[in-house]
């Protein structure tokens, strides 16, 4: 848990010399696939013009035996040039998620705090390609109510920018 709290300071007083990430322009869209913590699994990415947030909405799994849904929000504090030669950029952010599954007759629901970072690449204005790791600290609230085990989370994955 130390190491976990020392990694969310280090990340905030990096955040401290950037007031604002940049972010490219216009509305963002695009799939993703990844593992573990609040999603994983195939999913949509999305990003609004007007908000500075990144969604993403997973379907981890669906069979005859039930279902894993997913979705969050990631806000990147940091969002800057790693190469300026070939447009690889690096983020980190933060963000909320929640899970929501249904296997053999039980509801479960977890919400987890995320720290998104990432790497991003984008080789033409209109395509991004992304890479990142994901460390989350969850709650499971049900089908009981305790510390979510699954605390590390990854995703590749692409937009197209209109």
């Amino acid at each position: 848990m130390k190491k976990i709290l020392i990694v969310f300071a280090l990340f905030a007083f990096l955040a401290t010399g950037t007031l604002f990430a940049e972010y490219p322009g216009g509305f963002g869209i695009g799939v993703q696939g990844g593992y573990g913590g609040v999603g994983g699994g195939a999913g949509l990415t999305l990003k609004f013009p007007s908000l500075p947030i990144f969604f993403n909405i997973d379907a981890v799994s669906a069979s005859d035996s039930g279902f894993h849904l997913a979705a969050a929000g990631d806000y990147y504090f940091i969002h800057n040039d790693l190469l300026k030669e070939t447009d690889l950029d690096y983020y980190v952010g933060f963000g909320i998620g929640a899970s929501l599954w249904g296997f053999d007759d039980k509801l479960g629901i977890a919400a987890a705090a995320r720290l998104p970072i990432g790497l991003s690449w984008q080789p033409i204005t209109l395509l991004e390609l992304y890479l990142q790791v994901v460390p989350q600290i969850g709650l499971q609230i049900l089908p009981d109510f305790k510390l979510w085990t699954n605390f590390w989370g990854a995703n590749i994955g692409l937009r197209l920018w209109f």
